[in-house]
């Protein structure tokens, strides 16, 4: 791990944000495949018109992708309940000096900030539009297409 991704994600530790963890490359890799059906399924549900179903499972997936990543580096949200942007912000620390770093932190942003629509629709019965689900599949094939990889360099094989 570089200097900087210890540096921010102890940080993280040390505000009670994240939590150390064993790393588990099967529970990593099994997130992935949850997110990949989930995939999916959200596309299908976009088809049928179910247009909070299927932005409800493109957001999960997107959460399982950074989750995946997160416990790979041996840290995951802390508490019951963790909170779905300390998750995201611990991928943006981890993905800080990749090659691809400012691409990928704009996914990871857009994917933190589906969390404001999801909320909207879960709990004030917001509407969630075609375009909506459309965006949250486009940024869900952007974090498997670049956060698995970096997951999968950390993991053995």
């Amino acid at each position: 791990m570089t200097p900087a991704r210890k540096t921010e994600l102890s940080k993280m530790v040390l505000a009670g944000e994240l939590e150390q963890v064993p790393v588990d490359p099967d529970v990593c890799r099994t997130m992935v495949e949850q997110a990949r059906r989930h995939a999916k399924t959200a596309a299908a549900g976009r088809d049928l018109e179910d247009y909070e179903g299927a932005f409800q499972l493109a957001y999960d997936a997107c959460r399982k992708v950074a989750l995946a990543l997160v416990l790979s580096f041996g840290v995951r949200p802390a508490g019951e309940s963790g909170h779905h942007g300390d998750t995201f912000a611990a991928a943006a620390a981890i993905i800080r000096n990749h090659a691809n770093h400012a691409a990928l932190r704009q996914s990871i942003d857009d994917a933190s900030d589906l969390r404001f629509a999801r909320s909207g629709a879960e709990y004030r019965a917001e509407t969630i539009t075609a375009n909506a689900v459309d965006d949250s599949l486009t940024i869900l094939g952007e974090l498997l297409a670049g956060l698995v990889p970096v997951m999968e360099e950390r993991l053995p094989a």
